[in-house]
């Protein structure tokens, strides 16, 4: 994980976080920094070892640091439902669907869970398997979930993203702001789940 605080005089960053197999390392999210890469690098991250960065949404602090991992010819992944919310933000760019993605995902035990809510486009990763779930600004650790006032937002997606999440068994929460748990995960979804239900 690089928290979001590394990323000092950028404004709002969102928290990364870099997978490692057996062929390299995938990133999920970019960052509100547009060197994102050197950070990667510093962190002992070979750039030819990247496999791919695979996005969340498609919000300014979390695409940013695209223009120097598209600029290493690293494939990128989102949610086509956010791809004009990216290229608000940086322009046209060569990003290929989730979908495009898939075989990548699977080879490090993980799936793409549509969630709505936030963005039209958000998007949760999930290990069955290790119980873990990178969850964006979908909902946070501290049992709390995403802004919906934002253009694209949507509180009845939200509570229904929720309750979808709060189906899973999740023991790690990696999400997109703030501190990451490694015990508890379903327990902050449920709790997003019932403020959502409250204040929605």
């Amino acid at each position: 994980m690089i928290h979001e605080e590394s990323f000092e005089g950028v404004g709002l960053s969102s928290n990364v976080y870099v997978l490692k197999s057996l062929e390299g390392f995938c990133i999920f999210d970019a960052s509100g920094h547009p060197d994102l890469l050197s950070f990667l690098i510093s962190a002992g991250i070979e750039k030819d070892r990247i496999l791919g960065v695979f996005l969340t949404h498609g919000h300014y602090d979390h695409v940013t640091g695209l223009v120097s991992l598209l600029g290493a010819n690293i494939k990128a992944f989102i949610n086509q439902k956010d791809r004009s919310l990216l290229e608000s933000y940086l322009g046209p760019r060569e990003v290929s669907d989730i979908s495009e993605g898939i075989s990548l995902l699977e080879k490090i035990g993980l799936k793409a869970l549509p969630t709505p809510g936030h963005t039209p486009g958000s998007t949760c990763y999930y290990s069955e398997g290790e119980r873990l779930l990178i969850s964006g600004d979908t909902v946070f650790a501290d049992g709390y979930f995403g802004r919906t006032d934002l253009k694209g937002g949507s509180d009845s997606d939200m509570k229904a993203s929720l309750k979808y999440l709060s189906a899973l068994e999740v023991k790690s929460l990696l999400p997109g702001h703030g501190n990451y748990i490694l015990d508890g995960g379903s327990k902050a979804i449920s709790l997003a789940l019932s403020n959502a239900n409250y204040l929605l």
